[in-house]
């Protein structure tokens, strides 16, 4: 069976990390989650959690990419949850949330962590 686990590094640390998803059919939703792992700590992953609205053709946009306005950089960006370069950015934000990879902490809002990083995400969003 083949590793669904990806690998970065983040200042000398060595991270795995996966992107599932879950659509709710009842309230045609869609919870994408990042599960972050510091290596060799698998017990005491960072979760992030994406509820947002399904989209009717694609699904979780977050899963394939969605343009979405940066308010901090006044620029449009795909924002792609399964880019590396991404997932290093909401690592960083774990880590400043209190994450160290070594114990437990609170699933993190994904849709907060995107606003955090300047990102407008009323499209994102539930109705």
């Amino acid at each position: 069976m083949k590793n669904k686990l990806r690998k970065i590094t983040i200042d000398n640390s060595k991270y795995l990390w996966l992107v599932t998803g879950k659509y709710h059919s009842e309230t045609e939703t869609n919870t994408l989650t990042l599960k972050v792992f510091l290596e060799g700590y698998k017990q005491s992953p960072l979760i992030i959690e994406f509820l947002t609205l399904d989209h009717y053709y694609v699904g979780q946009v977050l899963n394939s990419g969605i343009s979405l306005i940066n308010k901090k950089t006044n620029s449009t960006d795909v924002v792609n949850i399964n880019e590396p370069g991404f997932v290093r950015k909401l690592i960083l934000k774990g880590i400043k949330a209190g994450w160290t990879g070594v114990s437990k902490i609170d699933k993190q809002d994904g849709l907060q962590y995107l606003e955090e990083l300047g990102y407008d995400t009323l499209a994102l969003h539930p109705l």
